[in-house]
């Protein structure tokens, strides 16, 4: 199997470790494929070095590289500003104000709301129950309440089937009647 490209490069640039750099050195021994790919990696890499502009040919052109990118990138003074990106200025006068008759409707608010009565105080708080005695329970007799026992399997079949469910009937045994 040969070694793909990302290991190539790691073992051109001397950052693989030993012993996967023994086992690629082994394999790029018997294999003109790989030592190919090789060739055409350090040809590559030889040919980014020498295209590397110096820092001062980069110098003499940064001001109209710049230039350009604002002008053709970035025209911030010909658009409008998006909504977003507005700052919203909001006065002095005006927002305090607002937080006064705020807090004016809230203030009232409560007192509307919870007064200073203390009947009608009791009312909106919750109550505590009375204990569990023999004089609040009583009895439901058995008569009223309906079972399952008291419908037929035909009753209880067409009930589901009316509400929608798929019934399926499976007989597991069968009782002979005496």
């Amino acid at each position: 199997m040969c070694v793909d490209d990302e290991l190539l490069n790691t073992y051109l640039d001397g950052e693989l470790d030993e012993p996967w750099r023994t086992q690629v050195e082994e394999h790029l021994g018997y294999c003109n494929a790989c030592r190919q790919r090789l060739d055409q990696l350090r040809q590559l890499q030889q040919r980014i070095a020498s295209a590397i502009l110096p820092d001062e040919d980069i110098s003499l052109r940064q001001d109209r590289v710049l230039a350009f990118f604002e002008k053709s990138r970035f025209p911030m003074k010909d658009k409008r500003m998006h909504i977003f990106r507005k700052k919203v200025q909001v006065r002095l006068i005006p927002a305090l104000m607002t937080t006064a008759a705020a807090f004016v409707v809230v203030f009232i608010g409560s007192f509307v709301l919870f007064g200073t009565n203390a009947s009608q105080a009791q009312d909106i708080l919750p109550g505590i129950a009375t204990p569990m005695d023999s004089a609040n329970v009583r009895q439901v007799s058995d008569t009223q309440s309906v079972t399952l026992d008291s419908f037929s399997l035909e009753q209880i079949v067409q009930h589901l089937d009316a509400m929608g469910y798929a019934v399926t009937l499976e007989v597991k045994a069968v009782t002979p009647l005496e």
